[in-house]
């Protein structure tokens, strides 16, 4: 059964309805507010999160359906990072109706040949639904939903926090933490905010990600000298890098499929570029190509999975090395 997501993400119970919910696409904010809400909803429930790499090698999924759980009623399963390499696991735990489990299956974007995706689909017992990423609208309304109780919030200052997410929907989640920490009165003041969210410094990383992708070697390498990465920036720079290495691929896309020229796509792609990102845009399309970006999208990925897997390593590392790997590639020929 397909579902939309606006739906979901207004009333989650929506989901008690279905034994099984496959949640897909590339907007990892949704799913993590739809995750956070199902926790919230099933505080009370025994809840276990596999891996597609904890699947494969232990085969336990079906016994953990079966089974009735040892502290609660009921159940809540979570598979993260999901596949159809693991399709017939799935299958056969959802062939056990078991009404005390749910089971909650999260993926990247699937394709509609994807098994997962058509098992999902025609199921009346299960639920599936994409998380498309988000454009300017749907962040403004959920700002203005989020800070609806707060006097003084304008259009500006909205603006301001997607701005400074890069329309990153997890990074404005956390933004908005800092927002509601601080205006405990509920009166937000435009200059407070500048402050807190911490946007004049934000171009530091800015000036680093744009000198990457455009393989000014000796340029970084100043940069990275000189520039201190706070851990508790880490995730938000990788954020800033990723937004923007998507938004190159989404570029080269089209023109491989349109064979039409940067220019052209660059003024009529949307969400609109902003007018100063468009030079230093095009300088950085000249030096990718799909191919290429492709395999910096997975080693951006892996360095996600580093910094939260492994809490003892320094972030700043990952990020520093990262950006050298990236401008070592986009210095050299293709």
């Amino acid at each position: 059964m397909i579902l939309k997501s606006y739906i979901v993400e207004q009333d989650v119970e929506v989901l008690n309805n279905y034994q099984a919910t496959l949640i897909y696409g590339e907007n990892a904010g949704i799913k993590d507010d739809i995750k956070n809400k199902i926790r919230k909803q099933n505080k009370h429930s025994e809840i276990i999160t596999f891996f597609e790499s904890d699947i494969l090698k232990k085969k336990t999924l079906y016994e953990n359906v079966k089974n009735q759980s040892l502290f609660t009623e009921k159940k809540i399963i979570f598979l993260q990072e999901t596949t159809d390499k693991v399709f017939n696991e799935i299958l056969e735990s959802v062939e056990n109706e078991n009404k005390d489990v749910k089971i909650f299956i999260f993926s990247e974007n699937l394709e509609k040949k994807s098994k997962l995706r058509n098992l999902f689909e025609k199921d009346k017992k299960l639920a599936v639904f994409a998380c498309y990423e988000d454009n300017e609208r749907t962040l403004i309304n959920y700002i203005s939903k989020e800070l609806k109780d707060y006097k003084g919030l304008t259009g500006e200052i909205i603006n301001l926090i997607i701005n400074n997410s890069n329309m990153d929907r997890r990074i404005i989640k956390s933004e908005i933490i800092k927002i509601k920490d601080f205006f405990i009165e509920k009166i937000i003041n435009k200059i407070q905010v500048l402050q807190i969210l911490n946007i004049k410094n934000d171009s530091g990383f800015d000036q680093i990600r744009d000198k990457a992708l455009a393989g000014e070697k000796s340029i970084i390498n100043k940069l990275l000298s000189e520039t201190e990465i706070l851990n508790e920036e880490a995730f938000y720079c990788l954020n800033n890098l990723n937004y923007r290495i998507i938004k190159l691929y989404e570029i080269l896309k089209i023109k491989e499929e349109n064979k039409t020229s940067h220019e052209q796509i660059l003024e009529s792609i949307r969400p609109p570029i902003f007018w100063k990102d468009k030079p230093i845009m095009q300088q950085q399309l000249k030096k990718w190509s799909v191919k290429r970006i492709e395999k910096i999208l997975i080693k951006v990925g892996e360095a996600e999975i580093l910094m939260k897997k492994n809490s003892h390593l320094r972030n700043d590392i990952i990020i520093k090395n990262l950006i050298i790997n990236l401008t070592s590639k986009a210095s050299t020929s293709f």
